[in-house]
C-alpha cells in the first residue's frame, strides 16, 4: 500500500508489526520514536488510508498530508497540481534522489500521462 505522501506502508515497521502481530516491533517503534506520553499501541497501523483512525499510528492519523489529500479527494499527493509547491510535502522532497522522490515521480508520470 502506498500512503498519500508516497511512502510504502509495506516497508513501515509500524505497519509490518501490526499486520504480522509482532508486538516486539511495536515496542521497538515506541522506544525509538515515541516519548513519555506514548506506548506501543500508538504505533498500531493499518496504513493512513484506513478509515478508522484508532487503527492508524497516532502521528499518521493526524498527519497534515493525509488530511489535505483526503479533503482534496486525492489518492496520492503526487497527483495534486500543487504538489511541487506544497508546504506539507516540502520536508519529503529531497531533490528527486530518494526512493520516495522516485515513487512520487512515477505516480505523477503515470497519473498525468493517463490524462
Amino acid at each position: 500500500m502506498i500512503a498519500y505522501c508516497g511512502l510504502n506502508c509495506d516497508e513501515c515497521p509500524s505497519y509490518i508489526g501490526t499486520i504480522t502481530g509482532d508486538g516486539k516491533q511495536l515496542i521497538k517503534m515506541n522506544e525509538e520514536y515515541g516519548n513519555e506520553k506514548t506506548d506501543p499501541i500508538d504505533f498500531v497501523c493499518l496504513g493512513c488510508k484506513y478509515s478508522d483512525t484508532k487503527l492508524i499510528a497516532a502521528d499518521c492519523a493526524h498527519c497534515l498530508i493525509r488530511s489535505c489529500a483526503m479533503s482534496k479527494g486525492k489518492d496520492f499527493c503526487a497527483t495534486c497540481g500543487e504538489f511541487e509547491t506544497c508546504d506539507h510535502m516540502k520536508a519529503y522532497r529531497r531533490g528527486g534522489t530518494t526512493a520516495l522522490d522516485k515513487r512520487n515521480a512515477f505516480i505523477r508520470a503515470k497519473y498525468f500521462s493517463d490524462r
